[in-house]
């Protein structure tokens, strides 16, 4: 079983375009490789291209080189406005990126295809995963760890993502990074009538509301205040026991999820109904609505009984499931009706009796039989 957001990579890598017609933030970290484009204007009118070399400088005119790798969009159109001002008399300048490097970062772990990967450098994590094709079966995808420079700088939920849509977790990679993906360790499944029944992955903080929240909660036929099912590992007795909690109790925020417990809530029977068609000699045909508690009888009256002309006697009740089992009824009447007949012709030969009592026209209405009994 998968646990719930592996799904989720079954059709990368190409699910996700990559990251080059964006805006580009102010914050973005210019480096080696960016190129940009500088307009002057003022008493210096003419425009110029040029891209940050290895050692992280770039050449201006009537100015000389300047240092501006490490400096974000914002920090670098400042240090270059307050330059160009203070050393060409009228003019000023406007600095945009017109082209982005690329940087490399690394996949690591439990992932689908470990490896080095080349990508933009507005890329960040859940880019890189889905450039990479993502977890494999044995991958958490609640603790994907950032290594930069040797030291883990950040780990990463991915149901902060796909469950709540909070992407303030998901940092932009920078070149060298890691992505390393831990083998999974612990899950839960959530079964019944849930929203979202499935098979979680669990973290130690986990209790048993937060199991609830990313099932979705309850179906509305579970009724009010269902009793929960919890089924758990008492690793004490070395056996599987069984505990019923009120959906509104206290305890769902109190109890932890251990790995291997596994949730479950019913729906109320009575809750649920179902539709049922009246075709012919009715007062009111058509669909109508049926409970649980409801007869015939109760079912009848809504169409107001049966008109007129109506022959009560020769009324026909169809079923789906009653029909697939009157279906196979009828294929094992026809299996044994051959087998009588099989029976019956190695009965007269073993004889010797091979006469016309048994002739293919006294056979006739049998077969017919049998292969009625196939088609209806």
């Amino acid at each position: 079983d998968w646990i719930y957001g592996f799904e989720l990579f079954d059709f990368a890598p190409t699910t996700f375009a990559p990251v080059s017609q964006i805006p580009i933030p102010v914050d973005f970290i210019l480096g080696p490789g960016d190129k940009l484009n500088i307009q002057y204007f003022g008493s210096l009118n003419t425009k110029q291209e040029v891209i940050i070399s290895r050692s992280g400088l770039i050449d201006l005119p009537q100015i000389g080189p300047i240092g501006i790798t490490g400096l974000t969009l914002a920090e670098a159109q400042n240090k270059l406005k307050k330059l160009v001002s203070n050393s060409i008399l009228g003019a000023e300048i406007s600095l945009t990126i017109s082209e982005l490097r690329s940087i490399t970062v690394y996949v690591l772990g439990e992932a689908y295809k470990p490896g080095s990967y080349t990508v933009s450098s507005l890329s960040s994590l859940t880019n890189a995963l889905f450039a990479s094709g993502g977890v494999n079966e044995k991958g958490s995808v609640r603790n994907i760890e950032i290594k930069r420079g040797g030291k883990n700088i950040h780990k990463y939920d991915l149901y902060d993502l796909i469950i709540k849509g909070d992407t303030s977790s998901d940092i932009r990679l920078q070149d060298g990074d890691v992505i390393f993906i831990p083998i999974l360790k612990k899950t839960a499944r959530v079964e019944g009538s849930f929203r979202r029944a499935n098979l979680f992955e669990v973290k130690e903080d986990d209790n048993i509301q937060d199991l609830v929240d990313f099932a979705g909660g309850y179906k509305t036929l579970v009724g009010i205040n269902p009793k929960l099912e919890l089924s758990t590992i008492d690793h004490a007795s070395n056996e599987r026991k069984i505990r019923y909690i009120d959906s509104k109790s206290e305890d769902l925020e109190l109890i932890k999820v251990k790995d291997g417990d596994s949730l479950k809530v019913s729906e109320n029977f009575s809750l649920s109904s179902f539709s049922v068609t009246l075709t012919g000699a009715f007062k009111k045909p058509g669909t109508y609505t049926v409970l649980q508690s409801d007869s015939l009888l109760d079912v009848l009256q809504k169409a107001e009984g049966y008109s007129e002309g109506a022959y009560p006697l020769g009324a026909i009740f169809l079923r789906k499931e009653i029909a697939k089992e009157q279906k196979l009824s009828f294929e094992r009447a026809a299996n044994d009706m051959e087998q009588s007949i099989a029976d019956a012709l190695l009965g007269y030969i073993a004889s010797g009796d091979v006469g016309g009592t048994l002739s293919a026209e006294a056979l006739k209405p049998i077969s017919t039989l049998i292969n009625r009994l196939r088609n209806e």
